[in-house]
């Protein structure tokens, strides 16, 4: 994304974790546009670590949580949601 206050990307992939899984991990690089981006990035930042990125994460814990109970609850042998995919 670029606009008249920043340049930034946002990467977001899976590092394994050193237990034999993985885990999210994102980087946001940032670098502001002029006096006026610098300005912006500062007055933001305190909102960003306090309402953005926490909202951010939750949303994606549930997100991956339901994902998670579907899958288990699919490989169950005799379950419901994995006989109905199995037939």
């Amino acid at each position: 994304m670029a606009d008249r206050t920043v340049h930034a990307v946002m990467h977001i992939g899976w590092v394994e974790d050193g237990t034999g899984g993985y885990r999210g991990q994102m980087a946001v690089l940032v670098k502001p546009n002029g006096l006026f981006g610098a300005l912006y990035m500062a007055a933001v930042k305190p909102f960003r670590y306090v309402g953005v990125y926490p909202a951010l994460f939750r949303a994606t814990g549930r997100a991956w949580q339901a994902n998670a109970r579907e899958r288990n609850a699919a490989a169950r042998p005799g379950s419901e949601e994995g006989a109905a995919r199995t037939t």
